[in-house]
């Protein structure tokens, strides 16, 4: 683990989900507030942790925190690393008999801000998407899969995320960096 209780060990799913709520907690008390965000936990989640995350004024929505580049996105699939993040396989498929929904990306890259011959600026942001507009882009088949070769096989891991670009959502909270400067819509 890291000096912030980050977990190193990407293929160990149980301090990665104590991680999560963690996450969570400050989202909820510091995070949300700052950017006029209504969010509290969903009461859902005391019976069922898989339950979505939050209720955004009032409504279901999930938190994504992402704190680690996709640094070879560029490379491999040709996107930039700046503004790509990831959303696992599992949860399209478990969101899909939960929508509607909306979903949270919480980006921190703060740092780690570079690896693999890439680099990304420092950037921190929230930005928002309907479940549906995932939809769409995993639909129309423009969206990468990357599969994780040391998950194969493993009961326990996502084995694969789709990539998404970060322009194509919503930034509702830019703390640092370029947030907005390049949307592609």
């Amino acid at each position: 683990m890291t000096s912030e209780g980050k977990p190193t060990d990407t293929e160990e799913k149980s301090p990665w989900l104590r991680f999560g709520e963690q996450r969570e907690t400050t989202f909820i008390d510091s995070v949300a507030p700052e950017i006029g965000l209504d969010a509290r936990k969903n009461p859902a989640k005391e019976a069922d942790p898989t339950a979505l995350d939050l209720l955004v004024d009032g409504d279901p929505a999930d938190l994504k925190t992402q704190e680690t580049p996709f640094f070879t996105a560029e490379r491999t699939y040709g996107l930039p690393p700046q503004y790509v993040v990831t959303f696992n396989v599992n949860d399209y498929k478990r969101y899909i008999k939960k929508q509607p929904l909306d979903v949270l990306f919480w980006v921190r890259w703060r740092e780690e801000l570079s690896g693999y011959g890439a680099e990304v600026a420092a950037m921190e942001g929230v930005w928002r998407t309907p479940f549906e507009h995932i939809r769409e882009l995993v639909g129309s088949g423009d969206t990468p899969c990357h599969s994780y070769r040391r998950r194969q096989g493993d009961p326990d891991n996502a084995n694969a995320s789709y990539l998404l670009d970060l322009r194509t959502m919503s930034c509702i909270g830019c703390v640092m960096g370029p947030c907005e400067s390049d949307r592609t819509d």
